[in-house]
């Protein structure tokens, strides 16, 4: 019986991780399994140009994982049980589970609003491809003279800061750091 992998997530780790394993582990030996939400490779060192308004190229995980014989599983994790090690998830098929031998969970970070008032109804991260949109739809609906605030000074806040005001100079642009910069 062949030992299974399965990879969460396909990200840079998950991906990575993959497509390492896949060149180094023996197919008649081992099956390795990819889940991932998006059918996409999100390049979130890009994401900031995308909310900003730029089209950025994307590339389709099943064209970055073709001939290596990993599994592509289009899908949400919708639970993890450890003692039957099996994954449940949900794609355009529906629910099934998939098992495993080995898990390995890449499934990234995600922003937290740390119940602050507003900050779930008017505050955006650029995580991820869909949230990248619509930050990009709610800054095409700013009037000239609109205000964003970015908080965060690492370099994504940064990124985004400039890439927002360099695309979009009829807004004012105001980047809030914990101290100061450089």
């Amino acid at each position: 019986m062949k030992h299974r992998v399965l990879v969460l997530g396909a990200g840079y780790a998950g991906t990575y991780v993959a497509g390492n394993l896949a060149r180094r582990l023996s197919p008649e030996d081992t099956e390795i399994h990819v889940v991932n939400a998006e059918p996409d490779f999100a390049e979130r060192l890009r994401l900031h140009q995308v909310a900003a308004g730029q089209e950025i190229e994307t590339q389709k995980l099943a064209d970055i994982f073709a001939g290596t014989g990993i599994r592509l599983h289009p899908a949400r994790v919708t639970a993890v049980d450890p003692e039957r090690q099996v994954v449940a998830v949900t794609g355009a098929d529906g629910a099934t589970e998939i098992g495993y031998d080995t898990l390995l969970y890449a499934l990234g970070s995600h922003g937290e609003d740390h119940g602050v008032p507003g900050v779930a109804e008017h505050a955006f991260d650029v995580a991820a491809r869909p949230s990248a949109l619509r930050l990009r739809e709610r800054l095409d609906g700013l009037p000239r003279g609109g205000n964003v605030l970015v908080v965060g000074d690492g370099l994504t806040g940064i990124e985004s800061a400039t890439e927002i005001a360099e695309s979009r100079p009829g807004l004012s642009v105001t980047l809030v750091a914990r101290g100061e910069l450089g």
